[in-house]
């Protein structure tokens, strides 16, 4: 299942949203950044089969 986090803090000050998932031995596999919650949302949402409502 995909996920995203809050993963850290851009050049600029702006949060980064990381869309990936956990491997079954707890590794964070990171999939794509983002700059807004709402595309890292979307980007999530897609990957894990459902369609492109907003959440």
């Amino acid at each position: 299942m995909y996920v995203y986090i809050h993963s850290e803090t851009n050049e600029y000050g702006q949060w980064l949203y990381t869309v990936g998932f956990y491997s079954p031995d707890g590794k964070w596999n990171p999939e794509s950044d983002h700059s807004e919650r709402e595309e890292a949302a979307k980007r999530v949402n897609y990957l894990n089969g459902r369609n492109n409502e907003t959440i």
